[in-house]
């Protein structure tokens, strides 16, 4: 996977970030590391490793220290805290100095100048423990294979001044033998201590993404149980709601209903006590049977007391 291939990748990822190479922390440049900007998300590390672009890390823009250190190349930006290199870009392309822009322009610069003169020793400019110890053993090493060549040249000049070949003894050549074992074996095993305490930090920091992520998730699955229970709610209140209009529409139908049934009953009252009323006369007790032959009682209209002779409250009775 070539170049242009992983940047057309990226930006289909990304298209409104910026594109440029560089490495986070002190990874080494022979893993081809490359960091994505945006102004929303932050910044993305990706790798490729053996054809295959992963994501190795992504760092919200707050997550960036607010303050950073910044050393300036030819090609090159380097950031760091007071701790600790943070990344280094490439800036000589147009998109390199457009992710520059991007980390300047939200976070305040400080000159690299302001380190101590040993910060500028390669080795000491992460202040990575494991980085400087083994700056320190290659720089004694070094400066031992110095010493040491430049002893020999001063055992030489002795030899060839006394002219007496000096024989080295089996029993003279095997505790330098053994030293070179030893030192050998503790190069190892401070490579071994290095490497082990890389790796602890790496699942250190692991562990941190995965705790950040089940907290995002945490929050994601409460949030959706909110959203959740204001829309039941909501569905509820509107049922009820309408189970109310409902009651309320039957209640003022069933009160419309009654309303009329009792005018309709007093209209038929009012009509039956207005027939009731109404004056009927009679001449004498033959007219008053032409209309009801068996009398009438006292209540009613047709009731005169002058055709009631026995006084028993029924007029023109029949005997």
């Amino acid at each position: 996977m070539d170049s242009k291939e992983i940047r057309r990748i990226l930006k289909s990822n990304h298209p409104e970030g910026y594109i440029t190479s560089g490495q986070y922390r002190s990874n080494s440049y022979s893993v081809p590391y490359y960091v994505v900007a945006t102004a929303k998300e932050g910044l993305f590390f990706y790798v490729n490793k053996r054809g295959s672009l992963d994501m190795e890390l992504h760092l919200s823009w707050a997550a960036v220290p607010n303050t950073l250190y910044l050393r300036k190349d030819k090609n090159d930006k380097t950031y760091r805290t007071k701790k600790e290199l943070l990344l280094t870009i490439f800036v000589g392309d147009k998109e390199g100095k457009m992710v520059a822009e991007l980390i300047e322009g939200r976070r305040k610069l400080l000159p690299w100048t302001k380190f101590p003169w040993y910060r500028k020793i390669p080795g000491y400019r992460s202040q990575i423990v494991w980085k400087m110890v083994l700056a320190s053993m290659f720089y004694f090493f070094f400066l031992g294979m110095f010493f040491a060549a430049a002893l020999e040249d001063v055992e030489d000049d002795t030899k060839q001044a006394v002219k007496q070949p000096v024989v080295q003894t089996e029993a003279e050549t095997e505790p330098k033998k053994s030293d070179s074992e030893a030192a050998k074996k503790k190069k190892a095993e401070e490579l071994a201590a290095a490497k082990k305490a890389k790796a602890a930090e790496e699942k250190k920091k692991a562990a941190l993404e995965k705790k950040k992520a089940e907290q995002e998730k945490k929050k994601l699955a409460q949030e959706k149980a909110k959203a959740e229970a204001k829309r039941e709610a909501e569905r509820k209140a509107k049922i009820a709601a309408q189970e109310k209009a409902k009651k309320e529409a039957a209640a003022k139908l069933a009160a419309q209903q009654e309303a009329e049934k009792k005018a309709e009953e007093a209209a038929q009252k009012a009509e039956q006590v207005a027939v009731a009323t109404t004056q009927v006369s009679f001449d004498n007790c033959d007219d008053l049977r032409t209309e009801y032959p068996n009398g009438v009682p006292s209540s009613h209209p047709a009731y005169e007391a002058k055709m009631d002779r026995d006084k028993d409250n029924f007029a023109c009775e029949r005997n």
